[in-house]
């Protein structure tokens, strides 16, 4: 991955966590290639735009992302090859059901598979499926501050527990005004929570956000 990358970018940081893999990479490349001999989750990440690409460890993948999407300055993207059944609890829908992680991301990243890869594409095989994840930063939030602050505490208390919506939601909605919500934004307020998409949890979020300015 890193020669071919080497040819398109202008610089290039390349983080090899085996020291003598590392010492041994030191010599094959320009100086516009530097090659860091740590853990990727110890480095400190560039201050200015950059795109982040890596095959990361399988076992490191979540904290991997969360260093990535959490960090003060995020990539613009990032493409990274990881385990299928992860790839799809971060992208949740149309692949699988939403989850947590899946709707963590969608107001500020756009995420999709855009790649599937084959076994025998890696020395040696991997015994699970793989596939290339891409993450892209959104331009603009699809929330801004203050309903985004609300919109994580929803989704985090619907599935701290596994609670229907009704209870998760039952600190700002009544019973009889979810039972409204439910049937306009078409889904059953005992449902759980990766049972609705992204669009219905936007939909709670802006009827709590119209409540609270007394619409």
């Amino acid at each position: 991955m890193t020669l071919p990358l080497s040819r398109r970018a202008g610089r290039l940081i390349a983080v090899e966590l085996d020291g003598a893999l590392a010492t041994r990479l030191n010599g094959r490349f320009d100086r516009h290639v530097e090659i860091v001999a740590t853990d990727f989750l110890d480095l400190a990440l560039p201050a200015g735009a950059y795109k982040a690409f890596g095959n990361v460890p399988f076992g490191s993948t979540t904290d991997i992302v969360r260093k990535l999407v959490r960090a003060s300055n995020p990539p613009t993207d990032a493409w990274l090859v990881v385990q299928r059944e992860v790839a799809h609890r971060f992208c949740g829908a149309p692949y699988v059901g939403e989850s947590l992680w899946s709707l963590r991301l969608t107001p500020w990243w756009h995420v999709e598979i855009v790649d599937r890869l084959r076994r025998v594409d890696f020395e040696p095989p991997p015994s699970v499926e793989s596939v290339l994840v891409w993450f892209s930063h959104r331009d603009r939030a699809l929330l801004d501050e203050a309903p985004g602050r609300l919109y994580l505490d929803l989704v985090e208390r619907a599935f701290d527990g596994n609670h229907s919506v009704q209870k998760a939601t039952a600190r700002w909605i009544s019973r009889i005004e979810m039972r409204r919500l439910a049937q306009d934004l078409r889904f059953g307020a005992d449902f759980r929570a990766s049972m609705l998409s992204f669009e219905q949890w936007l939909g709670i979020v802006r009827f709590i956000q119209r409540m609270k300015r007394g619409v």
